[in-house]
C-alpha cells in the first residue's frame, strides 16, 4: 500500500476541489407552476392561466386570502405565468 499526504497524487483517486452550488444562480429556477385556492373571481373547477399583469382582475383582488397572497409571491419570485384552478369562494365570505 502507498501512502501519501496529497490526496490527489494517490492512485485511483481524483479531486476536483469543492464546489459550492447552495447559492448559485446556476440552479434552474422554477418556470411553470400551478395554485389550487380560493378566490374572488374566476372560473370554478377548471385550470386557467394568469400573468402578473391580469391576477389582480381574474381573480379579484384580496389581501387577507392566502391563496390570493400565495399567487401574488409567485410573480414577486419572477414567475410570468401560473395556471390557478378556483375551488370556490374564499372562506368566511
Amino acid at each position: 500500500m502507498i501512502e501519501t499526504k496529497i490526496l490527489d497524487e494517490a492512485v485511483g483517486i481524483q479531486y476536483q476541489g469543492v464546489t459550492d452550488l447552495s447559492e448559485t444562480s446556476n440552479v434552474a429556477s422554477l418556470t411553470k407552476a400551478t395554485i389550487v385556492g380560493r378566490f374572488k373571481r374566476g372560473v370554478v373547477g377548471r385550470p386557467f392561466k394568469v400573468t402578473r399583469d391580469n391576477y389582480q382582475a381574474l381573480l379579484g383582488f384580496d389581501s387577507s386570502n392566502a391563496d390570493y397572497l400565495a399567487v401574488e409571491d409567485a410573480f414577486a419570485r419572477r414567475i410570468t405565468e401560473l395556471t390557478v384552478m378556483r375551488i370556490g369562494k374564499p372562506v368566511g365570505k
